[in-house]
């Protein structure tokens, strides 16, 4: 019966969504041929800053034509060729808009705190009104011409369900049962539900297996909040959203390794391995394929938010898994190059670029090996990339300036102010431009790295810019192409 009404639940979404879609699709293809609309998706893993960054982005866009914005690495605002800033509401049926309000004020005064953490799916629309070139261009209509860039957030933990697009059931049990055989994830899952790897997939399912399902929640919970890893899946287990309970009741079968896959596919129907990939197939349907569609389909450009640096200082085993997280991400992106009738009809991310966050929690002189080690730790996903004609961009930057640079002892050192409230002066280990090997990761075990808390002094009612570090350079990346 279950099966029954998500079927007829998902037919009706359908009906819905394409009789909204047609409208939407030509005024899309009209904002495409005027080049005057470009989308740039937001994404990034577990605790990458990514609402503060996207708070960052909107305001040094809603900034670049005061004479006290920071932005000399995008060429419009530097040539004072925009003459105008709007902030409009997302386009479309998007559950709510980015609060790009609150998020702001809640980094200016006195007593700034960090922005709340995306619950959901938001947007918004920024609109440059740039002036126009050419004589005969300013005689016709209007002096200035507007770019209308629609910024699109979602839940970072959402982000690793992507993959699963491409993973039958068989194969993510598979591809788990080899994850919690090591390291933190194997400790972790002894801790909190021991149970899950007894579990025979052949066995007659029982209403008792919800306290499993509860106890994998927990397990996941803890590898991230606890230890701070990014490759989680299902991420709507962390992050529901508007998914219903029942949606989320399965969890991985570790021990299916000792089964061939005929003796799955002959499994009872009433089996854990059957009830559980009825769920997991659902799971696909009715909430990550949708996902995809809404969110991916549109995407011009895509924006992704990596914490290098504090994977950096928790060492090899949370940078293998940074490695794992953004090989599996990125394979589900669609990069390729395309006619422009092509794109319009069926649109395809054409710029990434990549930017490893919080780079002032190191000095300056260690910014661009912070830059270069992101760069070789998703090389592999670059060559795909440059494979598909796409030229990729990578940076280090700060959506968010929160220390500055002293010395200490005739070192570089920092000063910021922990969430405590405690100011303090901090040096780090050098940060290398490669991968570290064997025994060079000891050098990190003795960082003390806390998070910073956001700078004082910035005026709301003034409208400040935030300060950052390189924002600019990662907003020419993605629009200045756009612009000229």
């Amino acid at each position: 019966m279950g099966r029954v009404k998500n079927a007829v639940s998902r037919g009706k979404k359908n009906i819905e969504r394409g009789g909204r879609s047609a409208g939407k699709e030509l005024l899309r293809v009209s904002d495409k041929l005027s080049d005057s609309h470009l989308c740039v998706g937001v994404t990034g893993l577990s605790r990458s800053g990514k609402t503060t960054f996207v708070t960052s982005l909107i305001n040094q866009l809603l900034t670049s034509d005061h004479s006290s914005s920071a932005l000399a690495g995008f060429g419009p605002a530097l040539t004072n060729r925009i003459v105008g800033v709007k902030l409009h509401p997302a386009k479309g049926s998007l559950d709510s808009q980015f609060p790009y309000q609150q998020s702001y004020q809640s980094l200016c005064g006195q007593r700034p705190q960090w922005p709340s953490s995306t619950t959901d799916i938001s947007g918004c629309v920024v609109e440059l009104r740039l002036a126009k070139r050419g004589s005969i261009s300013k005689r016709i209509g209007k002096p200035y011409r507007s770019l209308m860039i629609e910024i699109l957030d979602y839940p970072g933990e959402w982000l690793l369900d992507l993959p699963l697009l491409d993973l039958s059931f068989e194969q993510w049990c598979r591809q788990s049962a080899r994850q919690f055989q090591q390291g933190v994830r194997q400790s972790l899952l002894q801790q909190h539900v021991a149970a899950l790897a007894d579990i025979d997939a052949l066995a007659d399912y029982s209403p008792d297996a919800g306290d499993v399902v509860s106890g994998y929640k927990q397990l996941l919970l803890s590898l991230k909040q606890q230890h701070n890893l990014s490759f989680i899946q299902p991420g709507r287990f962390l992050m529901p959203g508007d998914a219903e309970a029942e949606m989320l009741q399965f969890f991985p079968l570790l021990n299916i390794d000792k089964l061939s896959g005929q003796d799955l596919k002959t499994a009872s129907s009433d089996s854990f391995y059957k009830v559980f990939e009825q769920r997991y197939n659902d799971y696909i349907a009715d909430l990550v394929k949708p996902f995809y569609r809404r969110f991916f389909s549109k995407i011009d450009r895509q924006l992704v938010l990596v914490d290098l640096i504090s994977a950096l200082q928790q060492g090899e085993e949370h940078i293998n898994d940074l490695r794992q997280s953004l090989s599996a991400v990125l394979e589900s992106f669609s990069y390729a190059r395309q006619s422009w009738l092509r794109q319009l009809i069926s649109p395809r991310i054409e710029k990434v670029s990549f930017v490893a966050t919080k780079v002032d929690q190191v000095v300056s002189k260690d910014h661009d090996n912070v830059r270069q080690l992101l760069a070789t730790l998703i090389q592999q996903s670059f060559r795909q990339v440059k494979n598909e004609g796409i030229e990729p961009y990578c940076e280090a930057a700060a959506a968010v300036r929160t220390s500055v640079e002293t010395t200490h002892n005739g070192d570089a050192a920092l000063i910021a102010r922990q969430l405590s409230g405690e100011r303090v002066g901090l040096v780090h280990p050098e940060i290398p431009a490669r991968m570290p090997e064997g025994d060079e990761w000891r050098r990190f075990d003795d960082w003390p790295l806390k998070p910073f808390q956001p700078a004082p002094g910035v005026s709301f009612a003034n409208g400040d810019p935030l300060p950052h570090i390189r924002v600019d350079s990662v907003i020419n990346s993605l629009i200045g192409d756009k612009c000229s």
